[in-house]
Parts: C-alpha cells; sequence; structure tokens
C-alpha cells in the first residue's frame, strides 16, 4: 500500500500472518516489506505496511474505521494536545 501512497516500487516481500483476536476470531495481517537506502554507516533500512487484510466484509469497515479515527485525530488537533502534554511532562521532571 505504501508504494501507491508514495508512487515508490513495489514491496521486495510480502507474508501473512494470522492473529487470534480476543473472542477467538482469527484475523489474517499482510504485512509488505519495502527497502530503503541504507544507513550512513551501511546498516540496510526497511519499512513495514502491516494492515488487516481485506479478505471479508467487516474488514473493509475495520480499516475504514481505522482511516477516521487517524483523519480526527489530526483533524481535531489531538496529536498537537498530546505532544505538548508530553513534552510539559518531560520538562516538568
Amino acid at each position: 500500500m505504501l508504494h501507491v501512497y508514495f508512487r515508490g516500487p513495489p514491496p521486495f516481500d510480502r507474508h501473512d500472518w494470522y492473529v487470534l483476536r480476543q473472542g477467538g476470531r482469527e484475523v489474517r495481517y499482510v504485512i509488505d516489506y519495502y527497502s530503503a537506502p541504507p544507513e550512513p554507516t551501511g546498516e540496510p533500512v526497511f519499512y513495514l505496511d502491516v494492515r488487516p487484510a481485506i479478505d471479508r466484509p467487516s474488514a473493509i469497515l475495520e480499516r475504514v474505521m481505522v482511516w477516521g479515527g487517524d483523519l480526527w485525530e489530526q483533524a481535531s488537533g489531538a496529536d498537537v494536545r498530546r505532544a505538548a502534554a508530553e513534552k510539559a511532562r518531560r520538562e516538568s521532571s
């Protein structure tokens, strides 16, 4: 999915993982591995895109809910308030 947003190369590897959620429901996740330029030290860099697979109707709804929650958090300024509160907490310690 990242390469679609950023118009980069496709992932070099993909894995399916199965997670047993509370209540006993098994959910399949797709994990895409992307490479990036190495660190100045020569160490390799990888990015992961981890998301529930869209293999059932409820998975689409789950994705929309996560996207909507992230969008609402940014639009409402919650992420900025959280960062400011964390900075104030660190400075008071």
